[in-house]
């Protein structure tokens, strides 16, 4: 009986509750490293049963009995990621990725391909890496296009499922747990964008809208507005107006704004050709305004931009031109509008003063058919007045008989 209740006392009252015990708060885990065993192979760093080091198994919150003679007890954080939010594994343990490739299975060393989603997670700090990142959000009027970092070579121009490259499919608006490290998502603007590009003083702001802008764009734009509302001055348009030579020679100048819009089905094809709507302005848009103004411009004189019909003819031209050349780039042009159109004073003004003289000799031709007009009406009234004492002066004399 003594030596039992010694037991009890000294095993199960001092030892294990007092020695062995350990508590694990809700927040933490606890990570055992073995102080004996056998020594583990070079290169290795979890080691398995009867070897000397750190165990990958790990304990959650609550009280557990584990010999300190044994065992070196660590407590360390558990891994929380938290809402709208993904963890990238990297085992620092396993096997040798095979050649060229980069991302790793289950029992590879190196990146994991599958992440993890929201939650409370007991992985052990010595076995693996996490990094947390932000899930991939496509914004309502966009959509996401997505290129594989790893995977067989395509072999078109866009890549199947398991073929590196830009897939052929996009990501509709919402949120998505996708590995940053396996994917890259470009999120592209879809729907209408407009350019506008005008002369100085024409406008006090010229923007191209859309994400077509690099991230900085919306801020230098408030910084612009901000300014041009301190100044009188009117602000240089961010884009300038369109310029080039009439058949005749002279420099012609015209405002325009263009409507566009990129098809949800043509984003990833577009993507893989010309990059993100920045780059879609800056390298195909914009030259191709010029490009097609200058062409077509230049079929033109200086005076046909002035007067006639010929305004209305190269501003069809223009346009027809503008859509037919980006509908062959999957790009929807729904206006090519040219808004104003300037012309060298030397060729203006003497038009424009033949012209005022034109309509000034219309208005005195005008004014001498009034006065004729009202010279004939004062002779009929005389006239009639006459007439009128005629048939008073008969009148009379017919009643005096």
């Amino acid at each position: 009986a003594v030596v039992v209740v010694g037991y009890v006392v000294a095993y199960e009252g001092i030892w294990k509750w007092m020695v062995e015990a350990v508590d694990v708060p809700p927040d933490k885990m606890l990570i055992l490293v073995a102080k004996t065993g056998k020594e583990m192979p070079p290169g290795r760093i979890i080691a398995d049963e009867g070897e000397k080091g750190v165990r990958l198994i790990t304990y959650g919150t609550g009280r557990h009995f584990l010999n300190p003679f044994l065992y070196e007890r660590q407590l360390h954080p558990q891994v929380v990621i938290g809402a709208g939010e993904l963890g990238v594994v990297i085992n620092k343990f396993g096997k040798e990725l095979p050649p060229g490739e980069f991302l790793a299975g289950k029992d590879e060393r190196g990146i994991q391909r599958e992440v993890l989603l929201p939650g409370t997670y007991k992985l052990n700090p010595h076995a693996f890496e996490i990094k947390i990142v932000k899930m991939v959000e496509i914004a309502p009027g966009h959509v996401g296009v997505i290129a594989a970092r790893s995977g067989k070579t395509a072999k078109g121009q866009l890549a199947e499922e398991g073929e590196r490259g830009v897939q052929k499919r996009v990501l509709e608006p919402g949120l998505y747990a996708i590995n940053p490290e396996a994917y890259s998502v470009e999120s592209i603007e879809i729907g209408f964008n407009q350019i506008t590009m005008a002369h100085a003083g024409k406008l006090p702001e010229t923007l191209t809208t859309g994400q077509g802008a690099d991230k900085n764009r919306g801020t230098q734009n408030r910084q612009r507005t901000q300014q041009a509302e301190r100044s009188v001055a009117p602000v240089k348009p961010v884009l300038g107006a369109v310029k080039f030579p009439s058949s005749d020679g002279f420099e012609i100048t015209i405002d325009v704004t263009l409507l566009w819009q990129l098809l949800p089905q043509d984003a990833p094809e577009v993507f893989a050709r010309y990059g993100n709507i920045h780059k879609i302005e800056e390298n195909i848009l914009i030259p191709q305004i010029n490009s097609t103004a200058r062409i077509k411009g230049s079929t033109f004189g200086a005076v046909d931009f002035i007067v006639g019909d010929k305004r209305e003819e190269f501003q069809s031209a223009f346009q027809e031109t503008i859509e037919k050349t980006l509908k062959e780039k999957r790009l929807q042009v729904d206006l090519a509008l040219v808004q104003d159109t300037l012309v060298p004073d030397n060729i203006s003004g003497p038009i424009q003063d033949s012209r005022i003289a034109a309509e000034w000799n219309i208005t005195n031709v005008e004014k001498t058919k009034t006065e004729a007009k009202k010279a004939q009406l004062d002779e009929t009234i005389g006239l009639i007045r006459q007439i009128e004492q005629v048939v008073e002066y008969e009148t009379q004399r017919l009643e005096g008989n």
